[in-house]
């Protein structure tokens, strides 16, 4: 990498390869677990969106018992170095080492691949509305507030915030407006869902232990 490739704004590098692609590859591999840095090292660019869109996909297509822990603190981290205009992906040895089962992650794949595909060919660079430093930080503000959304133990709440965090993600790596703002707007809703749900969740237990 040049020092002027080093320099440029995240949202001007093009992922070399398709996401489609990495997950059937990582699919295909040997062992009987799938770690955070398996996942990592198969995308050789240490692109920024396609990480966000494998750790967000499980908790919108299919559920999985423990996937909102497994997949939000490594959202958490792409969160923060994107929030610092880091210009490549670095996570911390816990983290990297953070596995499921490889039965589990072929079920996310068969699942969330076709709709991937459908959505890569609707991603194209159109309308971006701001600077690219500034978009960056925006996302990775985003991403951090729905990847604590993710975190916390609220029942039935993963989904928005997760399909959130996709669309941040594809506007990201296509620099496309659209999905750009549809993320943010997805953003604003998912949080005020999830607030909602936490309050009338607190009202309800303090019912029970008062009412």
């Amino acid at each position: 990498m040049t020092a002027m490739d080093a320099n440029q704004p995240l949202l001007n590098r093009r992922p070399g390869r398709k996401l489609s692609e990495v997950l059937r590859d990582i699919s295909a591999g040997q062992g009987t677990r799938v770690s955070v840095g398996d996942i990592v090292h198969a995308l050789r660019d240490r692109s920024f969106a396609p990480l966000m869109v494998i750790f967000a996909a499980p908790n919108v297509f299919l559920f999985i018992p423990g996937s909102s822990v497994f997949t939000a603190v490594p959202l958490m981290f792409l969160a923060v170095q994107l929030i610092l205009g880091r210009p490549d992906v670095w996570l911390p040895r816990f983290v990297a080492d953070r596995a499921i089962e490889r039965a589990s992650f072929d079920r996310i794949v068969i699942v969330s691949v076709p709709y991937v595909e459908r959505i890569e060919r609707l991603a194209k660079p159109r309308w971006w509305p701001t600077s690219y430093p500034l978009a960056e930080r925006l996302i990775g503000a985003a991403t951090l507030i729905l990847a604590i959304f993710l975190f916390l133990p609220i029942p039935f709440a993963n989904g928005l915030p997760a399909l959130s965090i996709i669309m941040l993600a594809l506007g990201l790596s296509e620099r496309d407006g659209y999905w750009f703002v549809a993320g943010l707007l997805l953003t604003l809703f998912s949080t005020a869902f999830v607030t909602g749900m936490v309050l009338i969740g607190g009202f309800a237990v303090l019912e029970l232990l008062f009412g």
